[in-house]
């Protein structure tokens, strides 16, 4: 299960943790360094164009509305250089910023959700933002959720929001249900999110419109390459990234991970491909949503942009979700899943965490 914006009572964890002002060091230099230190969960990260920033999400547990904020780091981590909270409501309701994509001009689009008060286990609110810039952070709405795309079905939630071009969003329409592992309200509350189709948002020439791209239902990522004439995209249960080029719709496989494992969680950027491999995930019939993947994390692949190339960044009693690629390519900063094994060796028990924190590798 994978906790939505960190709204549900799921969420229940330690203070959160910075780093002194000033320093521009990470936590732990790694490697991977380990860039965030927080008892709730940081994650949905992104670059700023020039590759000088990260700005990510962040719940703030000290906060008694326990917002999920929007962060922005320097490139090697250190101490947060802003936070921006209470978007797109306020203090007396629980908010959450998630997929911050930046722009080359200094907009920031972004997904924002309230829950219309504090403490909610389910978004009232849910929204594509843009911004101007970090600096002056009050998003316009761009479209209110959930929509239903041209050619495509109902989504509630946009997930892996990525520019195309300075017009044109693309992102993996998804649906989400408020679960309980038992029908006992002592369960922990949790959130259940899958995929529908990716979606083309076209910024200009009139009202906003969405499309869905046929062949893409049960999306688990996409990104954006060649200058956004081309997306990749993975799809549920299958090991496969595929390409597609956006004027003729010519379709073809980019790289296949085989025995590796289901891929999901695509990105691209300066001549560089990180997807998500193997690992704890599984698809099967949901009796209520029917076909659905739960991912708890994976291995870290990265590829060139040709699919040849592979590197596998894998670390010991850790699982890895939502990478971004930096602009020219040498980094990569991923959410990291602690993963704890109990028990005797003979049938040990793993149990990965719900929470997570952001690592940074490459640019040693």
């Amino acid at each position: 299960m994978l906790a939505f914006a960190c709204l549900s009572a799921a969420c229940s964890h330690s203070d959160s943790f910075t780093n002194p002002q000033g320093t521009d060091l990470p936590f732990d230099a790694g490697p991977p360094a380990r860039l965030t230190l927080n008892g709730a969960h940081d994650g949905h990260a992104a670059w700023l164009a020039d590759g000088e920033g990260i700005v990510y999400s962040s719940q703030q547990l000290d906060r008694e509305d326990a917002d999920v904020c929007l962060a922005e780091l320097p490139p090697t981590g250190g101490s947060q250089r802003r936070l921006v909270c209470d978007i797109p409501g306020g203090e007396s309701t629980t908010d959450a910023v998630q997929w911050p994509a930046p722009a080359s001009d200094g907009r920031i689009a972004l997904l924002s959700a309230g829950n219309g008060g504090i403490g909610g286990t389910s978004p009232v609110l849910l929204d594509i933002g843009m911004a101007p810039g970090l600096d002056a952070l009050e998003p316009e709405t761009v479209r209110i959720l959930p929509l239903t795309p041209t050619g495509g079905v109902q989504q509630d939630y946009a997930g892996y929001l990525r520019w195309l071009t300075e017009t044109r969003l693309v992102y993996v329409g998804q649906r989400f249900r408020p679960l309980r592992a038992c029908p006992d309200v002592s369960c922990p509350l949790d959130t259940l999110l899958y995929g529908t189709e990716v979606t083309l948002l076209q910024l200009a020439d009139g009202p906003t419109t969405a499309i869905a791209i046929p062949g893409t239902a049960e999306a688990t990522g996409v990104a954006a390459i060649e200058d956004g004439r081309s997306i990749l995209y993975t799809l549920a249960n299958d090991s496969r990234v595929y390409r597609r080029v956006l004027s003729s719709g010519e379709v073809t496989v980019f790289h296949d991970f085989g025995p590796s494992g289901t891929a999901r969680d695509v990105h691209a950027a300066g001549g560089r491909v990180a997807a998500i491999v193997g690992g704890r995930v599984a698809y099967g019939l949901h009796p209520t949503m029917g076909p659905t993947q739960w991912d708890s994390g994976g291995v870290l692949h990265l590829l060139d942009l040709d699919g040849e190339g592979e590197v596998i960044l894998e670390t010991a009693l850790r699982l890895y979700r939502r990478p971004a690629v930096s602009p020219d390519g040498s980094r990569v900063v991923a959410e990291g899943f602690p993963v704890t094994v109990s028990g005797p060796p003979a049938d040990p028990d793993t149990t990965v965490s719900k929470s997570g924190d952001l690592y940074l590798f490459g640019g040693e």
